[in-house]
């Protein structure tokens, strides 16, 4: 997120798919979504990323993501799309 150099931001170390958490967990969803627009009035300069104080409560890599959501895929009978970051 850093070389991208938004105005004020707030990063939360969540698996992807659950940017504010777990589904139904509308007061951990509520904690986070108040605590990210607070970064709009309390970010101390241009460019600076607040890290959230939440942590996800088990384990995951990006790789068991790609892993499930192959899973997944293969059983709905769709192929993955090949995308990769520009160079």
């Amino acid at each position: 997120m850093a070389r991208v150099k938004p105005p004020r931001s707030a990063f939360l170390n969540f698996p992807l798919g659950h940017q504010c958490g777990r589904p139904h967990d509308v007061s951990l969803q509520a904690r986070v979504l108040k605590d990210a627009l607070n970064v709009l009035t309390t970010a101390a300069h241009p460019g600076e990323i607040v890290d959230l104080p939440y942590e996800w409560d088990t384990p995951f890599a990006f790789s068991d993501f790609m892993k499930a959501l192959e899973s997944m895929l293969q059983e709905e009978g769709a192929t993955p799309q090949d995308w990769q970051p520009e160079k």
